[in-house]
């Protein structure tokens, strides 16, 4: 059970997004059972707190994952403390949870809850959720490539008709809303405003993501090598929700590995 703290005094209640339905169904929407069990999984791990709201009420309570059972397709989360709030979220039809995960908003819903003992003590257990909004209005969060294995963004041609017309380019940086290439490829053109359909980006461990990039800009940097080169940041256009879970799991997972070094 989650006791007044200073962590819980200092937390920063979340209230549901207002979206329209085009962004309900399109831009913030995640189906996939993987990518919402990866998302869940790292709320869970980063013992974040979520706020719960029974029926889209303003009363809340404050609480976390404790377990997730993919079999089952059901999750364990934290008893509130207000014994009056618990009973309307176990009288409730619909339970709206809201909580951020690398400072993107998360928020579910689901249907089904039941009071229960988890390792003896007054727990939740709820259905795990069918869909999930990843709410990212803001910057994106940007991580810088591996430098022995860079990412590759595969561009076609334009103006070749053969499939094995294509370009490789290595990857800078990356994030859900674009990337940065080195400019130095004879024939792909990165000036500002070009934008090239149907390239690849090959994510390890992850997939294969199909983008749609749009140059904004570029300068000369120096590499940590010391070499000179042209960067050139393109934008994502209409990225889908499905790739762009697998770049957020790809950050995730980049970060992991960092943390452990």
């Amino acid at each position: 059970m989650l006791a007044p703290n200073e962590d819980t005094e200092t937390y920063e209640v979340l209230e549901p997004t207002m979206l329209t339905p085009e962004e309900k169904s399109e831009k913030f929407r995640i189906n996939s059972e993987i990518d919402i069990l990866f998302i869940l999984r790292g709320i869970m791990q980063a013992d974040s707190l979520i706020t719960l709201y029974p029926d889209y009420e303003s009363d809340f309570i404050l609480t976390s994952i404790l377990s997730i059972d993919s079999d089952k397709k059901e999750m364990v989360i934290d008893y509130g403390i207000n014994d009056k709030h618990c009973q309307k979220a176990l009288n409730s039809k619909e339970l709206v949870f809201v909580t951020t995960q690398n400072r993107v908003k998360i928020e579910f819903v689901c249907d089904q809850i039941k009071k229960i003992q988890f390792n003896n003590k007054d727990a939740f257990l709820v259905n795990v959720p069918e869909m999930l909004l990843r709410i990212q209005r803001r910057n994106h969060f940007r991580i810088t490539t591996p430098i022995v294995k860079p990412l590759k963004c595969v561009i076609p041609i334009p103006g070749k008709s053969s499939t094995a017309a294509k370009a490789e380019v290595a990857i800078l940086d990356i994030s859900c809303g674009g990337t940065a290439v080195i400019d130095q490829h004879p024939i792909i053109n990165f000036d500002p405003g070009i934008i090239y359909s149907n390239c690849q980006i090959m994510l390890p461990e992850i997939g294969t993501i199909n983008v749609t990039i749009q140059v904004k800009n570029t300068y000369e940097i120096t590499l940590r090598n010391g070499q000179n080169c042209m960067r050139a940041g393109c934008q994502f256009i209409n990225l889908a929700a499905s790739m762009e879970a697998m770049i957020q799991r790809y950050i995730i997972k980049q970060e992991q590995i960092r943390k452990t070094k």
